[in-house]
């Protein structure tokens, strides 16, 4: 910085909100120069692929799981062979950012059992997504566990006693423990103590990925990797230059990405192109730190804020129920006692033998009176019904409208059975059914193709004229 003449442009890792960074922004304000910090740029879709911290937190991740598999020297996966069976490796990671987010897809891929823990509860598709399985902490939090700017924040002492104990007793069953969590402008919490490295199996590792910033185990030494009673910690703050071809690669993209925002092309050639720092746009403003000598750090919330704040209502004092909770426990009780619901011989319902009953008497009268076509169709109408059920129970809520626009397209079959029946003589009641037939299954074939149609066309781009 002492080397820059005023009104130049710096643009590097910052952290701002640690007192190293907060110096570092005196000293450019002084020197009268422009500070952008690739660490501080918002977390939002149009930024991702500027976002410095998410590529290399990626590679954080993914370099974590190797180094533990380079220790552990066991299969991931579960294996039965004529030489032994092999129990699967259970990884626990703690921390769903960028980073454990890679180690969990990693681990999984390679057949570990894999288990993480987030204080935001927003990550737990995320984790299940990549092959996770979620760890739920049941604490009441009306604030949740991310801040605005969508990292994790600090808890309670309350929730933070609960986390230790579950971490003490997941510790007693996994082998490998990553940890990646970290908060912004602090040191990285201590989740995982002495007492819980000391319940942990002969052989196990643990990788503590925030070791650059104090480790989130209470036994790691940055920089180093030791053993403490038969589990190899490892606290390395460089396994992101232990991959420096992939990193050099994800960071240059980044870089030219940032460039192609700070220094847009003119309208009269592509080439003639000038550094613009636009604070109105939400990614320049937010890695702007200093400009022309101001300090324009923080940034305005609107600018950082990423996540709704979601109020709850207050809660309702237990000896106080409203008239709707009356009615409903009352409802509860009374369903309870029900005659249907009360169990016969420990064996079943009276409920569910008025319903078989019912169904033997029906069978039993079809089998009697009905005709052999009529049982015939009955049957298949019954084997349609439990396919159908099956297939639509098994379906994503989102499919369910192209789903049914296919399904209304294969409605020709039932207009090719209205076509036999309309043929019989005019005006019999076969023919006006099949008539009917073919007009509503007609409205079923063309609507169905008309919505098919319509949810392709949200799949083709646009064509955008020279014009």
């Amino acid at each position: 910085i002492e080397k820059m003449y005023s009104g130049k442009t710096l643009i590097t890792f910052v952290s701002p909100r640690t007192e190293n960074g907060k110096a570092l922004v005196e000293t450019a304000a002084k020197a009268g120069i422009n500070l952008l910090a690739v660490d501080a740029i918002p977390r939002i879709s149009r930024a991702q692929s500027l976002d410095v911290l998410s590529s290399q937190a990626k590679i954080a991740g993914y370099r974590g799981v190797i180094e533990a598999m380079n220790v552990y020297q066991r299969f991931l996966n579960g294996e039965v062979t004529a030489a032994g069976k092999f129990d699967a490796c259970k990884v626990l990671v703690i921390g769903a950012g960028v980073a454990g987010l890679a180690a969990i897809g990693t681990a999984a891929n390679m057949g570990a059992i894999v288990r993480a823990f987030d204080t935001r509860l927003e990550t737990k598709e995320q984790v299940e997504s990549m092959g996770g399985e979620f760890l739920v902490l049941n604490f009441d939090d009306e604030e949740g566990g991310g801040d605005a700017s969508g990292y994790a924040k600090t808890m309670s002492k309350e929730f933070y006693e609960k986390e230790m104990m579950m971490f003490k007793e997941q510790a007693k069953e996994c082998q490998i423990i990553i940890t990646t969590a970290a908060i912004p402008g602090r040191p990285a919490p201590k989740l995982i103590l002495k007492d819980a490295v000391e319940c942990m199996q002969a052989g196990s590792v643990i990788v503590d990925i925030a070791g650059a910033t104090g480790g989130n185990c209470e036994l790691t030494r940055p920089g180093d990797v030791y053993i403490y009673n038969q589990v190899t910690i490892i606290g390395l703050t460089d396994l992101i230059s232990r991959m420096a071809w992939q990193a050099s690669s994800m960071y240059s993209n980044n870089m030219v990405n940032l460039m192609e925002l700070l220094c847009p092309s003119s309208k009269t050639s592509k080439f003639d192109r000038k550094m613009n720092l636009n604070m109105d746009d939400k990614i320049i403003r937010g890695i702007t730190v200093v400009k022309d000598g101001t300090i324009t750090w923080p940034p305005p919330a609107d600018v950082s804020n990423v996540t709704t704040t979601v109020t709850k209502k207050p809660k309702q004092s237990s000896s106080k129920k409203t008239m709707e909770q009356f009615l409903d426990d009352k409802n509860v009780k009374t369903k309870g006692t029900s005659v249907f619901s009360k169990r016969v011989m420990d064996l079943t319902t009276i409920g569910e033998l008025v319903l078989a009953s019912c169904a033997a008497v029906f069978f039993g009268i079809v089998a009697k009176y009905a005709h052999y076509y009529f049982v015939n169709m009955l049957l298949y109408f019954m084997l349609s019904g439990i396919l159908g059920y099956y297939l639509i129970s098994n379906v994503e809520p989102a499919l369910f409208s192209p789903l049914m626009s296919t399904s209304n397209s294969l409605s020709g079959v039932v207009i090719l059975g209205g076509m036999l029946m309309a043929s019989l003589p005019i005006g019999s009641a076969s023919q006006v059914l099949g008539s009917v037939a073919i007009s509503v299954a007609a409205i079923n074939v063309f609507g169905g193709f008309a919505v098919s149609y319509r949810m392709l066309l949200m799949f083709k781009p646009e064509e955008v004229s020279n014009n």
